[in-house]
């Protein structure tokens, strides 16, 4: 697996702070890898984060790339690079009357996320901004990226799916 450089700055630092948060993090992100070890990872759907606030760009830092990969996808820093699945992270209300930016964009358009019906809206502003949520926002993306495997209870209060039908 890729480093998981923020996690572990994480984890580092609720050890000095809280170990027991810490050893709860480490146990539950522990649970998340084991059960998608054997997915190799060209197998695991690529992922391309949307960020309302930033004009539908790609959302691309540290803490989404490690939520990303421990929930089981490969992160992708470009809307060319063809996703799988697209998560747009919610700024407002005006996010469901301009979700035709992103559908009718010359490129993304014919993503295989948009052919399959594969647009997911996360629902929670602070969406890899705020390393207090790191697990929650790690839960929530499990949910969507790896559904055969994971279910935490989020759908419908941290994301909701896009249906395009």
């Amino acid at each position: 697996m890729q480093a998981l450089l923020f996690y572990k700055s994480i984890v580092d630092n609720l050890q000095q702070s809280d170990p027991k948060q810490a050893e709860y993090l480490e146990e539950e992100v522990n649970i998340l890898v084991h059960k998608l070890k054997f997915i190799s990872p060209d197998q695991r759907p690529s992922v391309l984060v949307l960020s309302q606030k930033d004009s539908f760009q790609p959302m691309v830092n540290p803490q989404v790339k490690d939520t990303i990969i421990v929930a089981g996808g490969n992160i992708l820093t470009e809307k060319f690079d063809n996703p799988s699945i697209i998560l747009v992270v919610q700024e407002d209300k005006s996010l469901y009357g301009n979700m035709q930016f992103i559908l009718q964009d010359e490129i993304l358009s014919r993503t295989d996320a948009i052919q399959s019906d594969q647009i997911y809206i996360i629902q929670n502003q602070l969406f890899g901004e705020s390393p207090e949520s790191f697990l929650a926002d790690v839960e929530a993306c499990a949910e969507i990226i790896q559904p055969k495997y994971f279910i935490y209870g989020r759908q419908g209060v941290d994301w909701v799916k896009f249906d395009l039908t």
